[in-house]
């Protein structure tokens, strides 16, 4: 079986293209966006 450390986390989703990025990236490996941590409240 093949356990993911707890230090890992989800993969960060661009809000540009909505490519799949590693969860360490600062930029979108599709679009080159910068990728942030906001969330949207409404």
């Amino acid at each position: 079986m093949c356990f993911r450390p707890p230090s890992a986390s989800k993969p960060k989703k661009c809000p540009n293209c909505d490519a799949l990025n590693p969860p360490i990236a600062k930029n979108c490996v599709k679009c080159k966006s910068a990728l942030t941590e906001e969330k949207k409240e409404k």
